[in-house]
């Protein structure tokens, strides 16, 4: 079998590529492993014909599409971006606290995108701001819109950031620094945001799930085999990418104390840090399920058997 797979470039995915040729159960998988900016492959990954065999996919969109019964792919809960979020809001000058943004003006990209999911879950958990209170302004339009808020259009991230610098946005939730960030014109809400991050994750222990990993209906049905091969090359890669990163004989990459912040992550997410399949990731998955509803984004809350292979 010839499979087309695209992802991000990740250090977790990269030996997918290097193994091109897998054996499974005495079946032998060609990889093709596409590399590209995870937006692009995202895009390309829902038109038609299909292009990719297996793709990477934003968990909102993937949400989104189980909801709607989309017969083309079915999800593996296999997880190739995860982020916490505190660092994607930016704020002018004014605004000191997270408090401070009740009954707000706030633009982002996409507003049913994975991030913004995660960060507006930030402030209703932690701070009682509910989107529905908020005045939004979005970059972008989606093919699914919320119930429950109005959409106010911009032309963009820079359309936005502009707002946000002349004092007609409170709040840009951005996943990119923005260039007024980098110009000192705007700051973060959360400056050590590190610290937030880690004290979030001690409190709710949920580590954010931004994308995951679509494969063809088709393909699972005519090979039911081939759900179980993918989710192990996907866990070998990660194991090997563990392993490069965790290697104390020499620095893999160009950031100093990686040791040190390796060894403190997997002290403080004990055992697998990145775990893949369904029940490792229960907690996490029905949260982001109970979110999707709340914020509008999906007609009911979708249990996690609904969107993923029990794997």
């Amino acid at each position: 079998m010839k499979l087309t797979i695209a992802t991000g470039d990740y250090a977790h995915t990269r030996g997918l590529g290097q193994s091109a040729r897998r054996v499974h159960e005495g079946r032998e998988i060609a990889i093709d492993h596409v590399v590209d900016r995870p937006a692009a492959i995202f895009r390309r990954a829902l038109q038609e014909p299909l292009p990719y065999d297996v793709a990477e996919m934003s968990l909102a969109t993937t949400y989104v599409l189980a909801a709607r019964g989309d017969p083309r792919f079915v999800a593996l809960p296999v997880f190739t971006s995860r982020m916490f979020r505190h660092s994607a809001f930016y704020v002018r000058e004014a605004v000191r606290r997270p408090e401070d943004l009740k009954g707000g003006r706030i633009g982002v990209v996409r507003y049913g995108m994975t991030a913004a999911v995660w960060a507006r879950a930030l402030l209703a958990e932690g701070y009682g701001i509910v989107p529905g209170e908020l005045e939004w302004w979005i970059g972008e339009r989606q093919f699914f819109r919320p119930g429950g808020v109005t959409l106010n259009e911009a032309e963009g991230l820079p359309a936005l950031e502009a707002m946000l610098v002349a004092g007609e946005l409170d709040c840009l939730l951005s996943v990119d620094e923005p260039a007024a960030f980098r110009a000192g014109q705007v700051r973060r809400l959360f400056p050590d945001f590190g610290a937030a991050e880690k004290a979030h994750y001690r409190r709710t222990g949920i580590h954010p799930i931004m994308h995951t990993v679509l494969v063809k209906r088709a393909l699972v049905d005519a090979h039911p085999w081939l759900p179980p091969a993918l989710l192990a090359a996907f866990d070998d890669a990660k194991q090997a990418a563990l392993e490069w990163i965790t290697d104390t004989d020499a620095s893999s990459l160009p950031v100093p104390f990686q040791h040190g912040w390796a060894t403190e992550v997997r002290a403080l997410m004990s055992g697998d840090p990145w775990p893949y399949g369904l029940e490792p990731n229960r907690k996490v998955l029905a949260r982001f399920g109970e979110l999707m509803h709340a914020q509008g984004l999906t007609e009911r809350t979708l249990e996690p058997e609904e969107v993923f292979l029990p794997m």
